[in-house]
């Protein structure tokens, strides 16, 4: 095929005949006497060809749209006559006929494209009615949101442009498959008609079907945020994820573009091509849906936390199967969860801690034999006991220094100095606990013995306490605190 000298079914013959009845009605109104302008006007919607005199109707809907929009600061006026203008430029490509020759019979093709055209625009109608809609000062949320963005001056110009002028005349190009049906009305009915006429049908159904669906989902959610109640599941999430919204994030809008380009293959079956320049209308549809879908979603990711996550696994448009969701970044599964809940596990290389009953019994031999002479062989058990102690003491703070991070940081030689020095205090003790209990009366030695027993029992909490300080302090050493032992050593 070639693509340079192809007019996409007979666009130039259309382009010359727009511009013909556009000369036409220009210099009739400049000519004309006053008063007759009506007349003309008339005239040229009878006469003159259908798309032309359509391309004019919409023009003139979006100058009324557009100026309505300025004292009113509103831009949905274009969306109030979203389901009626296609409706009524199908009947105007079926009806033409019949206004400047009465009893010239329908066409068949003609007749259900303006019939499956009026039933979507009339449910679409009722639709958006329910929604409040049609009030006078009423718009869609997206305009406000995209004002509050941008300067008055640029949005001005797209107001013109884009929301009056450009979605009208898309319109219009929604409804052009019936102006090629009207071009080849001798075209018969086949198959490929019937083909559309079902697709039109099961999208009809489709988008009514979802439609419904959010009605309801934004029903129930706002009756309960007006009685002040909680939002149950699913409702708590704020938007619907149920029913066809599990399959597509957007099932309306898919059905949407799908009634129009199954609109599109009337006009394939009516002019026998393909590829012909009506597949504009469906063309720009879809892009018109690309960018408010995104839009759209911008917004609601902005209002519900959880929507990018239904983003990422549902479906954008086509309904598809919806994936699995994937768990937060923070979140830990249960089997991590219960590893986390379990105590740590002892080595077992560490020896048992020293129990308190343990070191009760072993002051308590001391106190006994208080101003007595002890024998060798008891001594060396009680010796064997503390160090016992002591280790159990060292074990129980090597487990605790594994478990949290030291508050002092001190190198191997450092700690291997304190350990050193905390053994000659305790020989130290030992042997003065041992002079004095010789030396005093029996209450004196009574209780020296027992405190030297206590003392010896005693764990040391921390090795790092210097020789220097256990001098200073009294016989009996006392429960500091790591804090106020490092204070000591500092002083």
């Amino acid at each position: 095929m070639d693509w340079t000298s192809c007019d996409f079914g007979g666009f130039t013959s259309v382009l010359s005949s727009l511009d013909f009845w556009r000369g036409w009605l220009a210099n009739s109104l400049k000519y004309s006497q006053r008063g007759t302008e009506g007349a003309i006007l008339l005239r040229f919607y009878q006469t003159a060809d259908p798309l032309a005199s359509a391309v004019a109707i919409a023009l003139l809907l979006a100058a009324i749209c557009f100026l309505l929009s300025l004292p009113t600061n509103r831009h949905s006026w274009v969306d109030k006559l979203w389901s009626v203008a296609p409706v009524y430029y199908f009947w105007h490509f079926a009806l033409h006929d019949q206004l400047k020759t009465r009893g010239v019979p329908v066409n068949v093709r003609l007749l259900a494209m303006s019939t499956l055209a009026s039933v979507w625009g009339i449910r679409l109608t009722l639709n958006f009615a329910r929604k409040g809609g049609y009030r006078w000062m009423d718009e869609d949320y997206r305009w406000p949101w995209l004002r509050a963005r941008v300067h008055w001056f640029p949005f001005l110009i797209f107001n013109l442009t884009f929301i009056a002028v450009i979605q009208h005349l898309l319109l219009l190009a929604l409804a052009a498959p019936a102006y090629l049906a009207w071009q080849n009305v001798s075209t018969p009915v086949g198959p490929l008609d019937a083909a559309a006429a079902t697709l039109v049908a099961f999208f009809q159904l489709f988008e009514a079907a979802a439609d419904e669906q959010q009605w309801a989902f934004q029903t129930a959610k706002h009756a309960l945020l007006r009685a002040g109640k909680p939002l149950p599941p699913p409702l708590d999430r704020g938007f619907c994820t149920t029913g066809l919204f599990r399959y597509s994030r957007h099932p309306n809008f898919w059905a949407e573009q799908g009634i129009w380009w199954s609109m599109y293959l009337f006009g394939v079956a009516a002019s026998g091509r393909w590829l012909n320049w009506t597949i504009v209308g469906p063309f720009f549809l879809s892009m018109l849906f690309q960018g408010s879908t995104w839009l759209t979603e911008l917004i609601s990711s902005a209002k519900y936390p959880s929507y990018a996550s239904y983003q990422k696994t549902t479906s954008r448009l086509m309904p598809w199967f919806p994936g699995e969701p994937a768990l937060p970044a923070q979140q830990h599964t249960e089997a991590e969860e219960e590893e986390e809940d379990e105590p740590p596990q002892p080595r077992s290389s560490r020896k048992p801690r020293a129990s308190s009953r343990r070191t009760s019994a072993a002051a308590k031999p001391a106190a006994g034999t208080a101003g007595k002479a002890k024998p060798a062989e008891q001594e060396e058990e009680e010796e064997e006991e503390q160090k016992e102690v002591a280790e159990g003491s060292e074990g129980e703070e090597a487990e605790q220094k594994e478990s949290a991070a030291p508050r002092s940081r001190r190198s191997a030689a450092q700690r291997s100095a304190a350990a050193t020095a905390d053994t000659k205090r305790r020989v130290a003790a030992r042997s003065r606990a041992g002079k004095t209990a010789e030396e005093a009366s029996g209450v004196d030695a009574a209780s020296s013995g027992a405190e030297e027993a206590a003392a010896a029992a005693r764990p040391s909490r921390s090795p790092r306490k210097s020789a220097k300080a256990a001098a200073a302090e009294a016989p009996v050493p006392t429960r500091q605190s790591s804090r106020l032992r490092a204070k000591t050593v500092a002083a």
